[in-house]
């Protein structure tokens, strides 16, 4: 892997990371706020959290 390739794996972690906790913050656990990032973005305000209403973090 090239050097600026690196860097840009990083820059992604450490931005999706970044997103992850706001989900953390609202009630969600580490796996649940990973996936509410790419499946509901940031959360906003006091709205519906869809995310963290499943307990093991699997929607049926």
């Amino acid at each position: 892997m090239s050097k600026s390739l690196g860097w840009v794996v990083v820059l992604a972690l450490v931005i999706w990371s970044v997103f992850a906790f706001q989900w953390m913050d609202k009630g969600c656990d580490v796996v649940q706020a990973y996936k509410a990032v790419f499946t509901y973005g940031t959360p906003e305000g006091l709205e519906f959290l869809p995310a963290c209403n499943s307990p093991s973090g699997i929607n049926f």
